[in-house]
């Protein structure tokens, strides 16, 4: 499947365009091929875009004391970006950068919003998406607020066990809150039980 056809159908789960809207819409989308280590975003700046990860694997993070501290992960048919910095229009707070290489396409904020005002099926869209975006980041602050390292490193293994071939033991570790050591003996006590 081509990165089009792959956000239509991203897009279609949320709300159905039509031909005319998704022609219109999707025209609005370009192209970005990134390596593995490239940013999309560095914070202190604004973001520009809203993005689409067709293929690959993007980390956001952040430097508190001197300390990598990684935010989310976004892959294969995720929305991506510093999303938070897009809508309001000011500097990010936080860094976003490939770990593997990855195909995406990208909508420039005033073609978004020119989209959002232009279609009610698109403003529907995006309505719906931000729904799910408030809902995991109210799930998030509960993990981070209630939960131990423990308990979020076995929610992470249950929800996305994939996500442990695509990213590293160490930028996991820092997701969960444990050292790159603990989660390593963890994740091998995890892997011994299910094996």
């Amino acid at each position: 499947m081509d990165a089009k056809s792959h956000l239509k159908q991203k897009v279609n789960q949320f709300s159905v365009l039509s031909e005319e809207e998704w022609l219109d819409f999707s025209s609005r989308w370009k192209s970005l091929t990134i390596k593995r280590g490239d940013f999309i975003i560095q914070a202190g700046q604004t973001e520009k875009y809203f993005y689409f990860v067709h293929t690959g694997v993007l980390r956001a993070f952040m430097i508190n004391n001197g300390i990598d501290v990684s935010v989310g992960f976004t892959y294969d048919g995720d929305f991506s970006g510093a999303y938070d910095s897009f809508l309001e229009q000011r500097p990010a707070d936080w860094s976003m950068q490939a770990t593997t290489d990855a195909e995406l396409l990208r909508i420039g904020y005033s073609d978004l919003m020119n989209m959002f005002d232009l279609y009610k099926s698109v403003e529907r869209w995006g309505r719906i998406f931000n729904a799910q975006m408030l809902i995991g980041i109210g799930r998030r602050q509960v993990e981070v607020r209630s939960f131990s390292a423990e308990q979020r490193f076995d929610r992470l293994f249950e929800q996305s066990p994939h996500i442990f071939q695509l990213v590293s033991q160490k930028h996991l570790a820092s997701y969960v809150g444990m050292t790159p050591e603990t989660f390593s003996r963890m994740r091998k006590q995890k892997l011994d039980k299910k094996g």
